[in-house]
């Protein structure tokens, strides 16, 4: 509990925005062709990506439950109208939601986005369980290995570790739950997932974070978008990046989720992200950016081979 009153204190006191690392903000210009994959960041770890009319969101969270809430083991709810002003950025409607783990900054708002655009969730069992008893219809239960084919997206279903706070994982409680989660350590981690996404000729591999007992598969991707939000993330950011030589890396989980997206993007005390420019910068062939709420962006295809293997540049793109 303590921790929490640590956070809120760091919070005010070394919260920094975004704005000082504007040169590596990328976004699609409002005349942009949209014929490769397109990236929104949701806040948190939150994704919506489309192509072709169909759209996949990843860990969508809205409602941005305050600290004081967390700390004090209150009741939370989804915030409603925060979730219908979040959604007014996303396309239509949704293939499926893909869930890495059952936090609330990660889960809370799910039954309410599957609710209004009907979308699959594919989740861990603990995560579809946890989901159920929040309110929503159904849930695919998913473990490492499971691939799922949906519309254009080829999604595989990878395992993943979750960091550790002072050497635990946060609400890692396990055991029989029933009834309604109610408090922010009702919603349990579960068992972490990555994703390798697939669309267009393009791959995406996502995850919330991580530690170094488990890299990311030896897999070459056109965008790597890692959590970062805690110390073992980024030790093990590195060997992530040299397994996955990806051309774009996009740093995750870095704002300070406990704030309303309205206020904007502002880095959370706990995140160090000159340490993430420095692991990147020594990844040859990767280009770091960074994404604002609701700015979407378009990954560009590879020209060729050789692109795989261009030298950084940390300039804007489009």
């Amino acid at each position: 509990m303590r921790f929490f009153f640590f956070l809120a204190l760091a919070t005010h006191a070394f919260g920094a925005g975004i704005g000082s690392y504007g040169h590596l903000l990328v976004a699609d210009a409002p005349d942009a062709a949209r014929n490769g994959v397109r990236v929104t960041y949701l806040g948190a770890n939150g994704y919506q990506f489309e192509f072709k009319g169909h759209a996949l969101l990843v860990d969508p969270y809205f409602s941005r439950v305050d600290l004081l809430s967390v700390a004090l083991g209150s009741r939370i709810r989804p915030n409603v109208f925060r979730i219908n002003n979040g959604m007014r950025y996303l396309a239509p409607g949704s293939d499926a939601i893909l869930v890495t783990h059952g936090h609330f900054d990660h889960l809370l708002d799910v039954p309410a986005v599957m609710a209004k655009t009907r979308a699959r969730l594919i989740a861990s069992p603990s995560s579809v369980g946890l989901a159920r008893r929040a309110g929503a219809s159904s849930g695919d239960a998913v473990k490492p290995g499971d691939v799922r084919r949906i519309g254009p997206w080829k999604i595989r279903v990878l395992p993943a570790t979750h960091d550790r706070l002072f050497g635990k994982v946060p609400f890692a409680k396990t055991g029989s739950h029933t009834g309604e989660p109610e408090r922010a350590a009702d919603w349990i981690c579960g068992e972490p997932l990555a994703f390798l996404i697939e669309a267009n000729g393009q791959r995406i591999y996502i995850d919330s974070g991580g530690t170094s007992l488990r890299p990311p598969p030896n897999e070459h991707v056109d965008l790597a978008i890692l959590g970062v939000a805690l110390p073992d993330s980024r030790v093990r950011l590195h060997a992530a990046l040299a397994h996955l030589q990806p051309r774009y890396v996009l740093p995750s989980h870095q704002d300070d989720f406990f704030r309303p997206l309205s206020a904007g993007f502002q880095f959370g005390p706990l995140t160090d992200f000159p340490r993430v420019q420095r692991e990147s910068a020594q990844q040859n062939g990767s280009r770091l950016i960074l994404l604002d709420y609701f700015r979407p962006w378009t990954l560009p295809k590879a020209k060729n081979a050789r692109s795989e293997k261009r030298t950084p540049k940390f300039g804007a793109t489009n």
